[in-house]
């Protein structure tokens, strides 16, 4: 998940430089939901993990 964050930040940093506003907020729209999700799978699991012990 943190994989597909960093690249769509990639991308959209490309894209900026190369003058895609539009496509560059889109993929940075993208990489922060991807990462938002990443984190709330990581809390959700590591307190599954502490309430099974």
């Amino acid at each position: 998940m943190l994989r597909w964050t960093v690249l769509f930040i990639f991308l959209a940093f490309i894209a900026a430089i190369l003058g895609f506003g539009n496509i560059a907020g889109n993929l940075a729209f993208i990489a922060k939901l991807c990462f938002f999700l990443f984190v709330a799978l990581f809390i959700g699991s590591l307190y599954k993990e502490i309430t099974e012990n």
